[in-house]
C-alpha cells in the first residue's frame, strides 16, 4: 500500500527501521526480509548494485532457514535484478527457484497467492528477454488468473500489439487495463498508470495514429520521473525519437535520442559496477563449494586412509597367525584373499567420479543408481522432502535428468520409448507440484545446490 503512498526514500528509511528493531529482538526473518524490500526498490530505481548489495546481505542472513516466503521473495528480486542487468540466463534460474517455493504457500492466504502473482507476472518478463513469447503470455494469463492488476493485462494488450498482432484483441486488453486504473486499489498507483501508457503508445504507434502516441509516451515519461523508474523512461526516450524521425522533425528526434543515450549511460555505468559485484559473489560462492567438495573428499580419503590401515594391520595379524598357526595355513590364505578383495574394492570405490556414474546410467547398470545417491545424496534427500512417496525408479529417472540427460538419450539408455520419458516426465512434474514450463534440470540443480 505505501509503494503507491510515500516516495521509495521514505520507503528504504522504514524498513530500516523494521531491520534495527528485528536486530534488537534477533528476528532474522525480518531483517532479512527488510533488507529484500530495500533491494526492491533500487531495482525499479535502476540500482542494480544496490539492489545486490542487500540481497547478497539477506542471503547472508538466512542461511539455514525454512522460510518458503522468505526464500520465494529473495529469489524473485535477485531474478528482477539479473533481468535489469540483461544476465537473463541467471535471471531464469533464480525465476525459478522463486516459482518453486511459491507453490509451496498456503493457497487459502491472499498474500501468499498475491506472491505467486508477481512471480508469473515478472516470470513473463524474463520469457520475453530470451524470446520465448508464448511462453510469456501463459504466464501473464496466469498471473491475472490469480488477481487482474493493469500493468499485467497492458502487457498481454502489447503482446497483441507485437507478437500475434491482433488489433482487436489488444484494445480490448487496453480498455480493462485502463480500467482498472479507475479503481480503489490502483487510483493512485503513478507507476502502473506510467506502465500502462507506455504499452498503450506503442499499440497506438502500430495503429500510426503517432500524434497520440507521442501524448501517450511523454505522459508515461512525466509520472515515471515522479516515482524515479529510469529503465521506464530510457525505453520512452528511444520511441519518442523514433516517432519524431518518422515525423521527419530531426531536432525533436536528437534531443530525445540525446537523453535516451545520457540516460543509458549512467544506466550502464551503475550496471557495470552491479556486474563486479555479482561476480564477486558467484565467486565466493564457487570458491565455497568448491571448500565443501574438498572437504568432503578430504573426509572420504580420511575414512579410506583409517579403512587402509585396518586392512594392512588385519593382513599384519592374519600373516603372524600363519607363522604362529601353519595348521591354519589353507584358513588363513582364504582369508588374505577376503581381505585382498576388499582391498581392491575400497580402492575402485576411492577412485569413482562423475564420468564413471555417467557410463553406468549409459549402460542402465543396476549400479547406477545406488553409486549416484552414495555420491549426490542432496538430491534424492531434498526430492523425498517435496514428496516421500517418490519410487526408486522416479528417483533414479530423476538423478539421469540431473546428470543432464536428454530425454533421446535416456530412452536410448533405459530401452524406454521416447514418448514413454515425455510420460515419465509429466508424471515426475505431477508429483512435485511443478509447472509445465519449470525446466526440470534446472530444477534439480537449484535443489542440490541449496
Amino acid at each position: 500500500m505505501l509503494r503507491t503512498r510515500v516516495p521509495d526514500k521514505d520507503l528504504i528509511l522504514w524498513n530500516k527501521n523494521i531491520i534495527k528493531s528485528a536486530v534488537k529482538i534477533g528476528y532474522h526473518n525480518g531483517e532479512a526480509m527488510g533488507y529484500v524490500n530495500i533491494a526492491n526498490r533500487y531495482i525499479f530505481e535502476g540500482d542494480t548494485k544496490r539492489s545486490l548489495e542487500y540481497l547478497n546481505k539477506a542471503a547472508d542472513i538466512s542461511k539455514g532457514n525454512d522460510d518458503n516466503f522468505l526464500f520465494g521473495k529473495m529469489y524473485q528480486e535477485y531474478s528482477q535484478t539479473y533481468n535489469k542487468m540483461n544476465l537473463n540466463s541467471l535471471a531464469l534460474d533464480y525465476s525459478s527457484k522463486a516459482m518453486h517455493y511459491a507453490l509451496k504457500l498456503r493457497k487459502d492466504n491472499r498474500d501468499c497467492r498475491l506472491f505467486l502473482r508477481y512471480v508469473y507476472s515478472t516470470r513473463s518478463l524474463s520469457m520475453y528477454t530470451v524470446n520465448k513469447p508464448d511462453s510469456a503470455i501463459i504466464y501473464l494469463h496466469k498471473a491475472i488468473k490469480i488477481e487482474a492488476n493493469p500493468l499485467d493485462v497492458a502487457h498481454i494488450g502489447r503482446h497483441y500489439t507485437l507478437y500475434i498482432k491482433k488489433p482487436d484483441s489488444a484494445e480490448y486488453y487496453f480498455r480493462k487495463a485502463f480500467d482498472l486504473l479507475e479503481t480503489k486499489n490502483f487510483k493512485h498507483n503513478k507507476y502502473q498508470r506510467a506502465v500502462v501508457l507506455s504499452d498503450y503508445g506503442l499499440f497506438l504507434q502500430s495503429q500510426k495514429k503517432n500524434d497520440q502516441a507521442i501524448m501517450a509516451f511523454k505522459q508515461s515519461i512525466e509520472l515515471a520521473k515522479q516515482v524515479k523508474r529510469p529503465i521506464l523512461i530510457l525505453d520512452n526516450y528511444k520511441r519518442l525519437s523514433e516517432l519524431y524521425k518518422e515525423a521527419g522533425d530531426p531536432n525533436q528526434e536528437n534531443e530525445y535520442l540525446n537523453k535516451a543515450n545520457s540516460l543509458k549511460d549512467s544506466l550502464d555505468n551503475n550496471q557495470t559496477q552491479a556486474i563486479d559485484l555479482s561476480i564477486i559473489k558467484l565467486t565466493k560462492e564457487k570458491e565455497k563449494e568448491k571448500i565443501r567438495l574438498e572437504t568432503k573428499s578430504n573426509t572420504v580419503l580420511w575414512y579410506g586412509g583409517i579403512s587402509l590401515l585396518l586392512i594392512i594391520t588385519l593382513t599384519l595379524y592374519f600373516y603372524l597367525r600363519i607363522i604362529t598357526k601353519r595348521k591354519k595355513l589353507a584358513e588363513s590364505n582364504k582369508i588374505i584373499l577376503e581381505i585382498e578383495k576388499e582391498t581392491k574394492k575400497l580402492r575402485k570405490k576411492l577412485n569413482e567420479n562423475y564420468d564413471s556414474i555417467i557410463q553406468l546410467a549409459r549402460e542402465n547398470n543396476i549400479d547406477f543408481f545406488p553409486k549416484f545417491q552414495e555420491t549426490y545424496p542432496e538430491l534424492c534427500n531434498e526430492l523425498l522432502k517435496i514428496n516421500p512417496n517418490l519410487s526408486k525408479s522416479d528417483l533414479s529417472f530423476c538423478a539421469m535428468i540431473w546428470l543432464g540427460f536428454s530425454s533421446k538419450e535416456i530412452a536410448q539408455s533405459t530401452s524406454m520409448e521416447h514418448r514413454s520419458v515425455q510420460t515419465k516426465k509429466y508424471r515426475i512434474r505431477k508429483k512435485l507440484n511443478l509447472e509445465s514450463e519449470v525446466d526440470l534440470h534446472h530444477f534439480f540443480r537449484s535443489l542440490s545446490d541449496t
